[in-house]
């Protein structure tokens, strides 16, 4: 679980690379970091409206 992201021909890995290349962020901003704000996003879109306690 922890090696499989890390490694660079694995979609775990190139995904969140290819979205931080998008929003134009530097390397320093590590791919967990990248993953977390889309699990966040992903969650706040989807509750919104739905009474979660989360925003």
């Amino acid at each position: 679980m922890h090696a499989t992201p890390r490694a660079d021909d694995d979609p775990l890995h190139r995904e969140p690379v290819a979205l931080r290349q998008a929003a134009g962020l530097p390397e320093t901003v590590s791919v967990l970091r990248v993953c977390d704000v889309v699990a966040w996003k992903r969650h706040r879109t989807d509750h919104r409206g739905t009474g979660c306690v989360r925003p």
